[in-house]
């Protein structure tokens, strides 16, 4: 199973002119939105090649936007950069918004050939504990970066071009808002929307029947463990399941996904053990109050953030303070966030329980039939 930096040298030759749109530029072209571009655009250039991020390789200023380290995206842009394909690309309207209180984090660049092809791609969640509560809220609320990847999408989506817009996981989410409340003229430029393992929409949050809408014009793409892509899970008409070099949740990190001769290593199903965990996450989140949401993702966070950690990877290598300090003020925070913590496990042991006991029934009944 080839990975996308294999994948981009090999098609490194041939313009997207040349060979037509793949799904796997799609997933390219989401995970180079994970870099900080910033430093090709410090000149004040407004438009700048794909081409161009070489010189920023070559002097160590790629900063990847992600949880876990780099992952091997240094890699993939470095491949970008030297192709064809890729390198040719016009990169504008490059976008980088944080702020850590209220919570913000948002990014969302446009990729375009010189002909008529034009692709916006919106960030995931970065690193920082401010962009994974913005995620946490969109269970009980409208987020800011949600309204200004509408509001992108707006000012730069020229009718005159042929569009196409994604994102992978926050990033999905982002594509699927700015999609489904998109102006009809824009709306017609649109020729396809990526959502690459993303969550949906919370129901009491906004009308799931939005997503009609754009459905004929949408493809989405989720690994075989998924876990995020199915949290208030968008109904997709193609919805495409794709191989991973990783194990379990890890599969969520878009540079392992998997290339077969150029097109997606699909997958004919998904993880069993990921369904089990889909069901119970599922009644979990069900069974809380929209107010409960946000009383719990209050003081989880203020909690992860007290000892002066700004990031995720402060908290699990434990660069600020230990674990057993952030468990001793989970002890003290409100029965609310408690009772939303323990619940948690206990729908796990009891969803994997009723359905391993059905499949031991299954078993039985097909030994009784022979």
């Amino acid at each position: 199973m080839d990975t996308l930096t294999d994948y981009v040298r090999w098609m490194g030759d041939f313009p997207i002119a040349m060979t037509g749109f793949r799904d796997v530029d799609a997933l390219v072209l989401c995970a180079l939105c994970y870099i900080d571009l910033s430093p090709v655009f410090l000149t004040g250039a407004e438009r700048v090649r794909v081409s161009e991020c070489a010189g920023m390789i070559a002097d160590g200023r790629v900063k990847v936007m992600i949880t876990g380290g780099d992952k091997g995206y240094p890699e993939l842009l470095s491949a970008a950069a030297s192709s064809k394909r890729f390198g040719e690309l016009i990169m504008s309207d490059y976008c980088d918004i944080f702020r850590a209180e209220p919570p913000l984090q948002f990014s969302a660049v446009c990729f375009h050939d010189d002909a008529d092809f034009s692709f916006l791609a919106y960030r995931g969640t970065d690193n920082s504990l401010a962009g994974w509560k913005e995620d946490f809220m969109i269970s009980f609320m409208r987020t800011e970066a949600q309204e200004l990847a509408l509001q992108f999408a707006q000012e730069h989506i020229q009718t005159e071009r042929r569009w196409r817009i994604g994102g992978q996981s926050k990033g999905s989410n982002l594509a699927l808002y700015a999609a489904s409340l998109l102006d009809e003229e824009r709306w017609s430029a649109i020729e396809r929307v990526y959502l690459l393992d993303g969550p949906g929409f919370c129901p009491e949050v906004l009308d799931p029947g939005l997503i009609e809408h754009i459905d004929a014009k949408t493809t989405q793409i989720v690994p075989r463990f998924c876990i995020i892509g199915k949290l208030f899970a968008p109904t997709i008409t193609n919805t495409k399941i794709v191989s991973s070099s990783a194990a379990g949740f890890m599969q969520h990190a878009l540079i392992t996904w998997g290339v077969d001769h150029g097109r997606l290593a699909e997958s004919a199903e998904h993880d069993t053990e990921s369904l089990i965990a889909n069901e119970a996450i599922d009644e979990w989140i069900t069974g809380i109050s929209q107010a409960d949401r946000k009383v719990f993702v209050d003081e989880l966070f203020d909690t992860l953030s007290a000892g002066g950690a700004e990031t995720l990877d402060e908290i699990r290598t434990g660069g600020r303070e230990g674990l057993e300090a952030i468990l001793k003020r989970l002890a003290d925070a409100s029965e609310t966030t408690k009772r939303t913590l323990s619940d948690l496990p206990k729908y796990m042991m009891r969803v994997g329980m009723e359905k391993a006991k059905s499949k031991i029934a299954s078993e039985l009944e097909e030994v009784r039939k022979k």
